[in-house]
C-alpha cells in the first residue's frame, strides 16, 4: 500500500532537496510548481521533514495524505459504524442458523395447531437451529392429514415457512376423476405424473373412455387412491368438403383454410381430392392433427 505523503514547501527545489538530503530524508515525485515546491516522503518522516521547514517562510502543507494515512483515518473516524456493520452482520449469520418463529400460511392454516405438532416431533422448535430439521418427514406427515392436497417447507431469514394447501371434502371428492378422452382417436403419447396409464400409446379410443385412473399400485400390487395428474396426445382426422365454383390454388387454399377451424393442434398430414359437378368443384379436405387433453397438469 502506497505510505507517501505529498508535501508542498515554499522554497527553491535546490534550497528544499539540500535541506532533505542533509537530514537523510528521501524524496519522491519532485516537481516546482510556481514559487512552490512539490515533493513526497515516507510517512515515517512527516514529523521530521514539518522540523526541517518549520519556520513560517516556508509556508508549510501536506498536499495529499498517504494512502495507509487516509485509510487509517477512516477507520478510526467510522469506528463506530463498522462496529455496527459487524454487529449487523454476526446478527444476519445467527438469524440464517437458527429458527426464531414458525408461520403456517396457506389454505391450510386453519391446521395449524396440526402442524406445529407435526413439525415439532421433526426437530422444528424456536430458537433451534435449522439444520437439526427434517424437512421430507415434515413434508410427509403433513400430507397424511386430512384435506391437505400439498406442503412445502422453507426458511426466510429467522421465520421458517409451512405452506399447506388443503381443499374442502366435496372438492377434494371431484379431483379423485380419471382423465376421459374428449374425442375419439388414437394415442400418440400419454404422460401419468400421478396416477396409473390405463390407455396405451398406439390404441384407439372413444370419447368417454378413461386415459389415467386416480389410483396407484404400491407395496407388490396394493391400490392406494391418489389424484390424476398428466395428459395425452390424441391423433385424430377431420374430414371436410369445401364447395367451389373453379378449380384455383386461391380455393384450395380456402379449403384448407376452412378445414383448419377444426383442428386445435399440430397439422401432421393433410390431403385432398376434387371433385367435379354440374356447378363447379367439391374439393375433399382430410386433416389429422395432434389433440391434447390433461387433467390437474399446466
Amino acid at each position: 500500500m502506497n505510505r507517501l505523503t505529498k508535501i508542498k514547501v515554499l522554497a527553491a527545489p535546490r534550497q528544499a532537496l539540500f535541506k532533505l538530503a542533509r537530514a537523510g530524508i528521501p524524496a519522491y515525485g519532485c516537481k516546482k510548481q510556481g514559487a512552490f515546491f512539490i515533493f513526497s516522503v515516507p510517512d515515517n518522516f512527516l514529523k521530521k521533514v514539518f522540523a526541517i521547514f518549520s519556520s513560517p517562510c516556508y509556508n508549510i502543507t501536506v498536499e495529499r495524505k498517504s494512502a495507509a494515512a487516509r485509510l487509517k483515518n477512516f477507520v478510526a473516524g467510522r469506528a463506530a459504524l463498522m462496529a455496527g456493520c459487524l454487529l449487523f452482520a454476526a446478527c444476519a449469520f445467527l438469524s440464517n442458523i437458527f429458527i426464531f418463529k414458525v408461520e403456517v400460511t396457506g389454505s391450510g392454516a386453519y391446521l395449524k395447531n396440526s402442524v406445529l405438532e407435526i413439525a415439532s416431533s421433526c426437530g422444528v422448535r424456536r430458537w433451534a437451529a435449522y439444520g437439526g430439521v427434517d424437512k421430507v418427514s415434515v413434508i410427509s406427515r403433513v400430507l397424511e392429514l386430512p384435506s391437505v392436497t400439498f406442503c412445502s417447507v422453507h426458511k426466510s431469514g429467522s421465520v421458517l415457512y409451512i405452506d399447506v394447501q388443503a381443499q374442502k371434502e366435496e372438492e377434494l371428492s371431484n379431483s379423485y376423476l380419471p382423465l376421459y378422452a374428449d374425442c375419439d382417436g388414437t394415442v400418440e403419447n400419454i404422460v401419468a405424473v400421478c396416477g396409473t396409464a390405463i390407455a396405451e400409446k398406439g390404441s384407439f379410443v372413444k370419447k368417454g373412455d378413461a386415459l389415467i385412473a386416480p389410483y396407484s399400485a404400491v407395496n407388490e400390487g396394493d391400490i392406494v387412491p391418489c389424484i390424476a395428474s398428466g395428459y395425452a396426445v390424441i391423433s385424430r382426422t377431420v374430414q371436410l368438403s369445401y364447395a367451389a365454383d373453379s378449380e384455383s390454388r386461391e380455393n384450395l387454399s380456402a379449403a384448407y383454410a376452412s378445414a383448419l377451424l377444426y383442428a386445435d393442434g399440430e397439422i401432421v398430414r393433410r390431403e385432398h381430392t376434387v371433385s367435379f359437378t354440374s356447378e363447379g368443384v367439391v374439393y375433399n379436405v382430410e386433416l389429422t392433427y395432434l389433440h391434447t387433453v390433461s387433467i390437474n397438469f399446466e
